[in-house]
């Protein structure tokens, strides 16, 4: 199968009344009259607008029928006309805290009935389900929808996926033993920025962030230890790189581990096994199967030949409009993969005083099967770097 076309613009009105009449039937089907959105990626993922959680908050208010309703900050209203891009009636307050009747709860218990059944998100703060009146259902909805990729949105995770491949190309290309990890990052993510400004004239920085890491082998057995912007790449390896971040809304990821000048001895193996339990869960990752299963399965694998102690995480998550988000390649999570749906793969090896073995790739799951979008290379000796 050929990679979808990318798509470098924001959503139109179509996409997002889409969104929202599937959202609606949803809203049917739990027989709700509201349903309330707080978190900033579901209000993103509805309107194309994007905050920060602070002390002014901004509430989606969807009524079973008619205009959304968004609660916001009197302040924040000129953002929320430019970025927005579908139709949207605005409730504004003045300010937080404000004069009794003035604040934006006062605002917010107006609109809603008080004997109607609202669904509420499961991230929904304190203070704000405190103010919602009627009889509060917890349901995500939003994030059920975006389980399953439009076709626009695959074409936004493709071309993010191009800016990433771009820049993990160029990381392999500078990263030599001595090279300081604030050096990579800076070089990696200014260089991926660059390529995204070329491309998105109208690039929203609210959504927008390229990264750009490599952990030498002193310390990838630990796969989030940043904690030394100073670290400096060694000869040998295990390296392992992380590119990736949202790319103008869209989160994206590609790792490798790579090897500077040699392959230790005692690298081959894990890589090998790594390898191994990554082709697998490829072979594994089509419509229908359970991912729980997938993740068992890899698992299984690692354990078997004698790394079970090495094991610090599943075999992957998903992606979209975040970096992080459902479905899930895990043990216990039960959900069946669908067309449409767009993980990593990422099982992963960790050995402490010899280093980590992770490659990780944005994936698509098709009617046929799966297909990469990130591409770099994946073999040993693809990934030993020629420091000559």
């Amino acid at each position: 199968m050929n990679l979808p076309k990318p798509i470098k613009t924001p959503p139109d009105k179509e996409e997002l009344r889409d969104r929202l009449e599937k959202l609606r039937n949803l809203m049917k089907n739990n027989d709700l009259d509201y349903y309330i959105s707080f978190d900033p990626t579901n209000i993103y993922y509805l309107t194309n607008f994007a905050n920060y959680v602070h002390e002014r908050p901004f509430i989606l208010i969807i009524p079973k029928k008619g205009l959304m309703k968004f609660v916001i900050p009197v302040l924040e209203a000129t953002h929320v006309k430019t970025r927005a891009r579908c139709e949207l009636e605005l409730h504004q307050y003045f300010e937080y805290p404000a004069p009794q009747g003035e604040n934006w709860y006062d605002i917010y218990k107006s609109i809603i009935k008080k004997d109607a059944r609202v669904g509420v998100e499961s991230s929904m703060t304190l203070r704000i389900y405190d103010k919602t009146p009627g009889n509060k259902i917890k349901k995500d909805l939003i994030d059920e929808l975006r389980l399953i990729k439009s076709e626009y949105e695959i074409g936004r995770l493709v071309h993010a996926c191009k800016i990433i491949n771009r820049g993990h190309k160029r990381l392999l290309k500078i990263c030599r033993p001595g090279k300081m990890l604030f050096e990579i990052y800076s070089d990696i993510s200014g260089y991926m920025t660059a390529k995204v400004v070329g491309d998105i004239k109208n690039l929203n920085p609210m959504v927008s962030k390229a990264q750009a890491v490599v952990l030498p082998p002193s310390v990838s057995h630990d796969p989030h230890n940043m904690t030394d912007v100073f670290l400096k790449m060694e000869q040998g390896g295990p390296h392992v790189s992380g590119v990736g971040g949202q790319i103008d809304g869209y989160g994206v990821e590609l790792e490798r581990t790579f090897f500077l000048g040699s392959v230790p001895k005692e690298a081959e193996k894990p890589f090998n096994i790594m390898m191994k339990a990554r082709n697998k869960a490829f072979e594994m990752a089509i419509p229908g199967a359970i991912m729980g299963d997938i993740d068992r399965e890899v698992r299984i694998l690692i354990k078997d030949e004698g790394f079970e102690r090495n094991l610090l995480h599943r075999t992957g998550h998903g992606l979209g409009i975040t970096g992080h988000e459902a479905p899930f390649l895990a043990e216990g999570y039960e959900q069946q993969l669908e067309p449409g749906m767009v993980i990593s793969i990422e099982p992963g090896i960790y050995i402490p005083n010899l280093g980590g073995f992770r490659h990780s790739d944005t994936v698509l799951i098709t009617e046929e099967g799966n297909i990469s979008l990130t591409k770099a290379p994946d073999k040993l000796e693809e990934l030993t770097i020629n420091l000559n």
